[in-house]
C-alpha cells in the first residue's frame, strides 16, 4: 500500500501565538468530511496544482497539516496521520462528498423523515433541509442502505426545491443507491451509460429535452459525520424526465407505469386481476403517471396486454407496430440479454407512452445484478442456451411482423460494430475499475463495508465480470446470426 506519513498539529493560540492561521493555506469549506470512528478525513480537491508545494494545509483554525518538502500528493496515495496516539488516514478524492444528517432511531422505508444535506465538488457547494427514507426491496436487508431524498423548503416539507447537480437534471427527487450487492460498485453505472448511448427517445425531434433513461454521478457519502462509502447520485424516472405529455383535465395522453412485481403482468405472460379504478396497482405494474383526483386510468395498459396475451396471430401482427415502439423493443431485447439482465423482464423496468395514440415503449431500471451477478450480488455462470424475453419480446419474434427478426438481426449489428464492440465494453469497464483500484475508492470502500461478497478480492470479480461477458458476447454473435 502506498502510505505517507505527514504531521498533525494542533495549534492553541495559547500556546502557539508566533503562528498565524492567516500564513496557512486554507482547505476551502466543506471541501473535507472527519470520520472520528473509522479516522477517516476525505479531502475533496479538483485540482492537485492547486495545493501544490504548499507548506501548511489548514482545515479548521485549530487544525493543519505541516507538508514535507519532498510530499507529493495524488489521488492514489493514502497518507497516514497521527495526532493524539491516534492514527488517521487521509484520502483525496476528485468524487463530490455529500454529508446527510438525520436520526437514525426514525428513518424507515415508508415515510420520509427530516434531514440535512450539503454536497460539496470543485467549487460549488450546496446545503438543503430535506426529507428521506430507506428505499429497495431486497437490498433494505442490506447493511448498507440506499436513499430516496427530496429537497423541502422548509422541516415540515410543505414545499420541496429543486436542486441540480453537475450535468444532471434540476429536480426535487433524488436517489442515493448504495450498490451494496454489487461486489465492483460498477456494473450499474457501464449499464446505465450504456443504454442512453444507445437509445433515444423516438419522439426527440419534438422533445429535445427528453431522456430514454436517467443518468448518474458517483459520490462519496457521509452519514452523520461517520464515512458511509460510494454512491450512486440518480435521476428519477418520472413524467418530467420523458417530458411525456401533460394530461388535459381527464383527457389522458401520456402514461408511465413501473414494473413491480412478478405477478404476470410485466412479464406479458396472463392477466390475473381486473383493474380498479382506485387502486394504484394492478397485475404486477404501479402507475405512476396520470393520476387525476385519486383516480388511475388503467384502460389502455389493460388493453395493450389483452393484445399482446390474448389476440390471434394476425390481429397481432397488424396492431402491434402502433402499439409498441419496435426500435425501442429492439433495443431493449438486445441490451438486456446483452446484460444477462435476468430481474428486468418481468420486473425492474418502466412502460411508457408519450402521447395519446402513441406507441408505449420501455425504459430499463435497477440494473445492478448484470454481467455475471444476479440481484443479490451472487455470481451467476450462464453466459450460453439462455435467451432472456418476455411474452412481448418472446411473441415479436415467434409472430415476426414486417420482418421483425431481421430488424433485430441488423441491430445487432450495427451495436457490434460500435457501443457493444470488445474494443469499446471492455474499454469502459476497465477505464471505472481502474479508477476505483487506483484513487483507492475501493480500499475506503472496504473499510467501512464487508460482506460475503468481499471474501472474494476485486481481482477475482473483475475476472469474472470480463470472462463472462466475453463468453457471453460470442453466444449472442451466433444467436443473432441465425436468427
Amino acid at each position: 500500500m502506498n502510505r505517507l506519513s505527514i504531521t498533525l498539529l494542533i495549534l492553541f493560540s495559547c500556546i502557539m501565538p508566533s503562528i498565524s492561521f492567516a500564513q496557512i493555506t486554507k482547505a476551502k469549506l466543506n471541501s473535507f468530511q472527519v470520520d472520528q470512528q473509522h479516522k477517516v478525513i476525505l479531502w475533496h480537491v479538483s485540482d492537485l496544482d492547486s495545493i501544490k508545494n504548499k507548506k501548511s494545509i489548514g482545515f479548521t483554525e485549530n487544525l493543519k497539516i505541516e507538508i514535507p518538502i519532498d510530499l507529493e500528493w495524488n489521488y492514489n496515495k493514502v497518507y497516514s496521520i497521527t495526532n493524539d496516539g491516534s492514527d488517521y488516514k487521509l484520502y483525496l478524492t476528485k468524487l463530490p462528498i455529500i454529508q446527510i444528517g438525520f436520526d437514525e432511531n426514525k428513518i424507515n422505508s415508508k415515510n420520509k423523515i427530516v434531514g440535512s444535506f450539503s454536497y460539496y465538488e470543485g467549487n460549488s457547494y450546496q446545503q438543503s433541509i430535506i426529507g428521506l427514507r430507506h428505499r429497495g426491496n431486497l437490498s433494505l436487508s442490506f447493511s448498507k442502505k440506499s436513499f430516496d431524498l427530496e429537497f423541502w423548503k422548509d422541516s415540515l416539507g410543505k414545499k420541496s426545491r429543486n436542486i441540480q447537480f453537475k450535468n444532471l437534471r434540476s429536480d426535487d427527487d433524488w436517489i442515493l443507491d448504495a450498490m451494496f450487492n454489487e461486489p465492483l460498485r460498477i456494473r450499474s453505472a457501464i449499464a446505465t451509460n450504456l443504454w442512453n448511448s444507445i437509445n433515444t427517445p423516438y419522439y426527440a425531434d419534438l422533445e429535445p429535452e427528453a431522456k430514454s433513461g436517467f443518468n448518474i454521478q458517483f459520490v462519496e457519502v457521509f452519514k452523520n459525520q461517520e464515512y458511509y462509502g460510494v454512491y450512486q447520485l440518480s435521476e428519477s424516472i418520472d413524467r418530467k424526465q420523458l417530458n411525456l405529455k401533460k394530461n388535459k383535465e381527464a383527457e389522458i395522453r401520456g402514461e408511465l407505469f413501473k414494473a413491480d412485481s412478478y405477478k404476470g403482468g410485466p412479464s406479458f405472460e396472463k392477466i390475473v386481476e381486473k383493474s380498479i379504478y382506485i387502486d394504484p396497482k394492478w397485475n404486477g405494474w404501479e402507475i405512476k403517471y396520470p393520476v387525476i383526483n385519486d383516480e388511475y386510468y388503467w384502460n389502455n395498459l389493460v388493453s395493450f396486454s389483452n393484445l399482446v396475451i390474448n389476440s390471434s396471430s394476425q390481429e397481432f401482427k397488424d396492431k402491434i407496430e402502433s402499439k409498441i415502439n419496435i426500435s425501442n423493443a429492439i433495443d431493449y431485447y438486445i441490451f438486456v440479454n446483452l446484460m444477462g439482465a435476468t430481474d428486468n423482464m418481468g420486473k425492474n423496468y418502466y412502460l411508457a407512452r408519450y402521447d395519446k395514440n402513441e406507441p408505449y415503449f420501455f425504459v430499463p431500471w435497477d440494473l445492478d445484478g448484470v454481467w455475471g451477478v444476479i440481484q443479490d450480488g451472487k455470481p451467476q455462470y450462464f453466459t450460453s442456451k439462455i435467451v432472456l424475453e418476455n411474452g412481448l419480446l418472446k411473441r415479436l419474434i415467434t409472430e415476426n411482423p414486417n420482418n421483425y427478426k431481421q430488424k433485430l438481426k441488423n441491430r445487432w449489428q450495427t451495436l457490434r460494430a460500435k457501443e457493444f464492440s470488445n474494443e469499446f465494453l471492455f474499454k469502459e469497464i476497465n477505464v471505472l475499475y481502474s479508477k476505483f483500484s487506483d484513487e483507492k475508492i475501493y480500499e475506503r470502500e472496504f473499510l467501512i463495508w464487508q460482506n460475503k461478497l468481499n471474501k472474494t478480492a476485486n481481482q477475482e470479480h473483475y475476472n469474472h465480470l470480463q470472462n463472462w461477458l466475453q463468453e457471453r458476447l460470442v453466444y449472442l454473435d451466433n444467436y443473432f446470426s441465425n436468427l
